[in-house]
């Protein structure tokens, strides 16, 4: 009896984390829906985001959502935040949309990470508390095809519920 209650205490261990399923991300902060991604693209781990996905030639898309206490800062100072560790930025679209019902700032560059030139598409909001930022990290050479699959992966996007509790 003893050793079933350890077995179910060590498999009970992760049951707080984070979980992605059917497109639904939750955590102890939020629940979101994200879009679906081509086949191909998998899951990787990627510092300070809840979810990454990587494809070879097509790059990496994120997503995270910070639901803590932070000051009200505008989204184009949230963008440039996101951008703090290239250099060479040539801006090729800078524009104002509507994502999940909010005022997102969506914004295509050209920039050097390490030398290397690389483009990024970043939509960053705010809802019910929280800065969400996805984002798109690929080759100045990465495909139409790419760039269509990270936009129906943003269109999807909808935060379902924040936890103030957690």
């Amino acid at each position: 009896m003893l050793r079933l209650a350890a077995v179910l205490l060590v498999a009970c261990a992760g049951c707080g984390g984070a979980t992605l399923h059917n497109g639904v991300y939750r955590d102890e902060h939020a629940t979101y829906r994200i879009g679906a991604l081509p086949d191909g693209f998998r899951k990787v781990d990627v510092e300070d985001n809840d979810l990454a996905f990587h494809r070879d030639g097509d790059g990496t898309i994120s997503v995270n959502a910070t639901c803590t206490d932070y000051e009200d800062v505008p989204l184009a100072a949230l963008v440039n935040h996101l951008l703090f560790e290239t250099t060479e930025r040539t801006f090729l679209l800078e524009e104002t949309v509507t994502l999940d019902g909010r005022a997102a700032r969506h914004v295509l560059v050209l920039a050097q990470l390490d030398g290397v030139t690389i483009e990024l598409e970043l939509y960053v909001m705010k809802k019910d508390g929280c800065v969400i930022d996805i984002s798109h990290v690929r080759t100045a050479r990465a495909s139409a095809a790419s760039r269509a699959s990270f936009q129906r992966f943003v269109a999807r996007f909808s935060l379902l519920e924040v936890r103030r509790d957690a």
